[in-house]
């Protein structure tokens, strides 16, 4: 005989919330207070991946680790997953390539 519970359905009417979470990230205030990140507020004017191929202009993230993997373009790994890019090395890498125009 089996004991599993019935599963919970929304009847008509119920708000189940079906809608994926998004996780923001925050910043501590002065105060203590939290506030959300905005893009390119991170510590220290760290990027994202993200935040790093809009700056070069809408650059794929896979040509972005490519350069990480040929030495072109410096990063700071977090973990394996995370990893960030200093603002002062983007504009570096930008101001070096439009210069050359490579």
């Amino acid at each position: 005989m089996s004991t599993r519970k019935p599963m919970k359905t929304a009847a008509k009417g119920d708000a189940m919330n079906t809608a994926p979470r998004t996780r923001v990230a925050k910043v501590t205030r002065a105060d203590g207070g939290t506030a959300p990140r905005a893009p390119g507020e991170g510590p220290q004017g760290l990027l994202t991946l993200s935040e790093a191929a809009e700056m070069l202009g809408r650059v794929h993230r896979t040509t972005i680790m490519r350069w990480v993997r040929e030495d072109r373009l410096k990063c700071v790994r977090l973990s394996r997953k995370v990893i960030l890019f200093e603002r002062d090395e983007i504009m570096r890498f930008i101001r070096d390539h439009r210069a050359t125009g490579h």
